[in-house]
């Protein structure tokens, strides 16, 4: 017999056929007011030429000739944002799944260092990036405890001044946060590989070397694949430790994509110009999330 004191009704065909769409409208509003106008506005104003306050003047792709044949920052930049993604598809991949290999093996205290390498990743960007700044200032960081050890040599070296090293210091305190979050994924996927699968190999005479490339590998290579696609997109949006500890210096030493952008946008208010800038960087974040759809089709299969 039905309850009829739940007060319970059955909604009415329409909204029964459209409820769904009724709870995820908030969030797709949000979505279209925040990402996809902006995204629409930024493509319309990248055949301007616009400051960002008088009336936009119509000027075709003109933007788009001048970062192809005149702006030699660009390509300046984009050498130096495939530098940053060639270090963050080798450093934080070897050593999180490394470290990852010796966290899960530990039979006591494993929970406490997770957390602890994974502790930096919980820093801001900025608190990081500032926090480094300083260890590695030149007057009160560690070349002052190198000069008081003796190592003259080491003391005397700029680690954001130095144009040839600027870029990798930066990429080293990225690396410092980003690499225990890494870990942490590699910890989760290598806790799902079936352990009668190492049983089997063991009993094979596998060594440590082929248990690890026939078993660990293909167990975790979703994961492996993720993190190396998501590193490509994000290498080509990279912005906050670039612009918190050089802003793109010495010279052009550390500018990347973002940082040029930034710049056109709000120091030389080339916004027209910044626009185009960040078509061509969508387009290449665009490139890498088909190509991570490809590869991430490939390791299901």
């Amino acid at each position: 017999m039905r309850n009829r004191s739940s007060g319970y009704k059955k909604p009415i065909p329409f909204l029964r056929k459209y409820i769904g769409l009724i709870f995820i409208l908030p969030a797709l509003l949000l979505h279209l007011c925040v990402v996809m106008i902006p995204s629409a506005s930024t493509f319309v104003m990248s055949f301007y030429d616009w400051n960002g306050l008088k009336s936009p003047t119509f000027i075709g792709l003109n933007n788009f000739i001048e970062i192809f044949t005149e702006d030699k920052v660009v390509w300046v930049a984009f050498k130096n944002n495939l530098i940053w993604m060639l270090i963050f598809l080798i450093v934080p991949l070897i050593v999180g799944l490394f470290v990852a290999t010796l966290v899960v093996r530990l039979k006591h205290g494993q929970m406490f260092y997770r957390t602890a390498i994974f502790m930096p990743y919980v820093l801001s960007a900025v608190i990081a990036a500032k926090l480094w700044e300083s260890i590695v200032n030149p007057y009160y960081g560690i070349p002052i405890i190198f000069k008081s050890l003796g190592f003259d040599s080491l003391s005397q070296i700029l680690w954001l001044g130095d144009p040839n090293i600027a870029l990798f210091t930066v990429a080293f305190v990225d690396n410092w946060h980003w690499w225990g979050f890494v870990m942490v994924l590699f910890v989760a996927a290598l806790h799902q590989v079936d352990e009668d699968l190492y049983e089997a190999v063991r009993i094979e005479g596998a060594t440590k070397i082929q248990e690890f490339w026939y078993v660990t590998l293909p167990g975790i290579k979703p994961t492996f694949v993720f993190i190396i696609s998501m590193s490509i997109m994000w290498s080509f949006t990279t912005f906050d430790y670039i612009w918190a500890m050089t802003q793109g210096g010495p010279g052009q030493a550390t500018e990347i994509l973002s940082s040029w952008i930034y710049k056109n946008s709000f120091t030389m208010f080339r916004s027209g110009y910044a626009s185009a800038l960040c078509v061509i960087q969508s387009a290449l974040v665009l490139i890498a999330f088909i190509v991570m759809r490809i590869l991430g089709k490939g390791a299901e299969e």
